[in-house]
C-alpha cells in the first residue's frame, strides 16, 4: 500500500484534488506504520513464555465476504489481547456523543476530528469474537488502544482502555498473569487457524486514480521526472542527468496498482519504448500474471494476491521504497 500511494503521488498532476488526498493517506500510513513498529518492538522487550504469539496487520473474514483488520494481536495462555495502534500527537479529547476523538489547541479550538479509537476497538473485539465462534473457539478477547507518541489526553471516560507508549510493558505483563484459559497446544492451533484464514488487504487498482494519472512511464527515482530510454537497459533523466537501470518492473507494478488489472503487450511497448511484442512479453513474464485471450486480443491480468507474495515483486518494492527513504533523509 505504501508503494501504491507513493506511486500515485508521483504520477498524479499537482493540480489534481485527489493528489492531496493521497499525500495525506501516505503520510498517515507511514505514521501509523512507525507507531505500530514502536509498539511491536516494546511488546517484544517484555519477557514472555515461548508459546505466546504476536500477529501483526491481521485481516480475518466474516459473513458475506466482509473482513476486519487488526493492528496487533497477542495470543497467550491468558487469552487474546487486541491492540489498536494510534499515532496522533497534540492535545486530545474523547467526545462521547457522537463518539469521536478531537484534537484541540491550547485554547480548546478543534483542529481535527477522528473516529473514536475506543469505539473502533470495541467493534474489532466483537468482530474477533464472531470469527472465533465461527472457527470453533471460545477464548476471551481483551482490548487496548495504545498511543505510540504519548499525546496529552485532556478528556476521557474513566476506565477507558486507553494507554500511552510508556504503559505498554505493564499492560502486557498484566495480561500474561491473568487466569490461564489455553495450553500451549491450543495457542498454536489458534495461531495456525488465524494465519490460514487471514486475508490480505489488496484494494487495487486504487479507486479514483485511473483517469487522473498523468505520467505512466518510467520516472526518475531521485526527482520523479520522466525518464528517456538511453540504451537497451539504461534510462536517462533529462532533468538531473541521473541514469536508471531497468525501471520496467516498477512501471508495470504502478500500472496494475493505479490504472487497471490488465495490460496488453502493445501498451507495454508504448510505456517502455519497446520495439517488439517479444520484448514486452519477456518483461511481463517476470511477473506472476495470468495470460488471457489469444493473438492480438491477448492480455495479461494481475492476481494481486500472487503479486503480493512474489519474491521478485517484494524485492523490487522494497528496493524502490528504500531508495526513496534514503533520498528523503
Amino acid at each position: 500500500m505504501e508503494f501504491a500511494l507513493a506511486q500515485a503521488v508521483e504520477r498524479l498532476p499537482a493540480w489534481e484534488p485527489i493528489r492531496s488526498e493521497k499525500v495525506q493517506s501516505l503520510n498517515n500510513l507511514r505514521a501509523g506504520m512507525a507507531g505500530e513498529k514502536r509498539i511491536y518492538e516494546t511488546i517484544l522487550s517484555v519477557k514472555m513464555h515461548d508459546e505466546a504469539a504476536i500477529l501483526q496487520d491481521m485481516a480475518l473474514p466474516l459473513m458475506a465476504g466482509s473482513t476486519f483488520q487488526m493492528d496487533l494481536v497477542l495470543v497467550a495462555k491468558s487469552g487474546i489481547l487486541l491492540i489498536e495502534s494510534k499515532q496522533i500527537a497534540g492535545r486530545l479529547r474523547f467526545h462521547p456523543v457522537p463518539a469521536e476523538l478531537r484534537k484541540v489547541d491550547e485554547d480548546g479550538k478543534i483542529q481535527a476530528v477522528y473516529d473514536c479509537p475506543v469505539a473502533q476497538l470495541s467493534e474489532q473485539q466483537q468482530n474477533l469474537h464472531q470469527w472465533l465462534t465461527m472457527a470453533g473457539y471460545q477464548v476471551p478477547v481483551y482490548g487496548a488502544v495504545v498511543f505510540a507518541n504519548n499525546p496529552v489526553i485532556e478528556e476521557i471516560k474513566q476506565n477507558a482502555p486507553v494507554y500511552k507508549m510508556r504503559e505498554v510493558r505493564n499492560l502486557i505483563r498484566r495480561h500474561l498473569v491473568r487466569q490461564p484459559v489455553m495450553d500451549t497446544g491450543e495457542i498454536r492451533a489458534l495461531e495456525k487457524s488465524m494465519r490460514l484464514d487471514a486475508r490480505p488487504y489488496l484494494p487495487f487498482p486504487l479507486k479514483g486514480i485511473h483517469s487522473a494519472v498523468g505520467r505512466l512511464g518510467p520516472l526518475c527515482l531521485y526527482c520523479s521526472e520522466p525518464l528517456q530510454r538511453h540504451s537497451q537497459r539504461n534510462w536517462l533523466c533529462a532533468k538531473c542527468k541521473r541514469r536508471e537501470k531497468d525501471p520496467g518492473l516498477v512501471t508495470l507494478l504502478a500500472w496494475f496498482l493505479l490504472v487497471r488489472k490488465t495490460i496488453r503487450p502493445r501498451e507495454v511497448m508504448i510505456l517502455l519504448e519497446l520495439k517488439s511484442h517479444e520484448s514486452a512479453r519477456g518483461l511481463l513474464a517476470r511477473l506472476p500474471l495470468i495470460k488471457i485471450g489469444k493473438g492480438k486480443a491477448v492480455e495479461y491480468m494481475a492476481d494481486y494476491g500472487q503479486l503480493a507474495q512474489s519474491d521478485d515483486v517484494i524485492k523490487v518494492v522494497k528496493a524502490w521504497l528504500a531508495g526513496k527513504e534514503a533520498i528523503r533523509q
